[in-house]
């Protein structure tokens, strides 16, 4: 994850393997870069698929900000 420094990234492993909720959290992460990915490899996009990219993209930045939040606070205890 590009967002995360290394300490984060450690601790962000170490979650996705113990904490269920955070492993959800990125799984969809991931499920949405490869969408996102899909769409990158198009010449044109339709308004509907513009205005998916747009959702997924939100969506994406909402799971960043939720991880790093469980994240930061991992490393605060």
């Amino acid at each position: 994850m590009q967002f995360l420094d290394e300490t984060e990234r450690k601790t962000a492993e170490i979650l996705a393997e113990k904490d269920e909720n955070f492993k959800k959290i990125y799984k969809e992460h991931i499920e949405i870069e490869k969408a996102l990915d899909k769409f990158s490899t198009k010449p044109f996009l339709t308004p509907e698929e513009q205005k998916t990219i747009k959702e997924l993209k939100l969506k994406k930045l909402n799971g960043n900000d939720v991880m790093k939040k469980i994240i930061k606070e991992k490393i605060a205890e």
